[in-house]
């Protein structure tokens, strides 16, 4: 069963800048390590239990599954992982849907310390990739793999939404709707001029919002071919706002 966003990926083409960047808007990063695939990251917990990943490359991998997000597609917020407490049977039930993906595969990363982690993941291809979720499941404890620390400058709790700009929105419903076992509910966001369906897993929110028309922001995130994460929505006991993608790397932040 899918349980929630166990963490979402934020690339670029240099990961000390994306450190920085994060740094300079309250948020704690730590150190994350090195993936034997030619990527390497950084951490930023959250009380949740879920993380974001900064990740960019240590060397030119044009084989790596993000390289083409970051270095064609401008980068940002470029995909997101669902936990599961049975990684087989969810994948069996994406899988079974049509979505175009890898085997479940065992991957790694040394951390800065020199512990190594493992996991089981898969990687989710062509027009699906960043629309639906990939899947995980540790084989080493997820409390080595998830940051320790958890509080902010910021006052940033926890993950509230994820808002994705979806070409094919009736592919969403039904996959998303097929895993999660609800059919969702309608959504309308006047400010993007765009609806869709929301769909809750676990403690998080994933929109798949449709524009109405060319006017809508959504037209031109898809017709740019930029991934199809649109916008992050964190919870916060500091200060709520938004933080505009030039600002922040290429991603839209909304603190509420």
């Amino acid at each position: 069963m899918i349980l929630g966003i166990d963490h979402i990926v934020i690339a670029g083409p240099d990961l000390d800048k994306l450190t920085t960047v994060f740094d300079s808007h309250g948020f704690t990063v730590v150190g994350g390590g090195k993936h034997p695939i030619g990527s390497y990251n950084n951490l930023i917990g959250l009380q949740d239990g879920a993380y974001i990943e900064l990740l960019s490359f240590y060397e030119d991998s044009p084989q790596h599954y993000w390289w083409d997000a970051v270095h064609e597609r401008g980068g940002g917020l470029i995909d997101f992982c669902m936990g599961t407490d049975d990684v087989r049977a969810d994948y069996a039930l994406f899988k079974a849907q049509g979505v175009e993906m890898s085997p479940l595969v065992s991957l790694s990363r040394v951390r800065v310390d020199g512990y190594q982690l493992s996991w089981l993941n898969n990687e989710v291809y062509g027009p699906y990739q960043g629309l639906i979720p990939f899947v995980i499941e540790d084989e080493t404890p997820r409390e080595e793999r998830v940051p320790k620390e958890k509080t902010h400058e910021n006052g940033v709790k926890s993950i509230d939404t994820i808002t994705l700009a979806a070409r094919d929105l009736e592919a969403a419903r039904r996959i998303m709707g097929a895993v999660l076992g609800h059919a969702g509910e309608p959504v309308n966001d006047e400010n993007l001029n765009a609806s869709g369906v929301a769909f809750q897993a676990g403690p998080h929110r994933l929109e798949y919002l449709r524009p109405n028309d060319n006017s809508s922001p959504l037209h031109g995130h898809i017709e740019a071919n930029m991934p199809v994460p649109y916008r992050v929505r964190f919870k916060t006991d500091g200060e709520s706002g938004t933080i505009s993608p030039e600002d922040a790397a290429g991603v839209r932040i909304a603190l509420i």
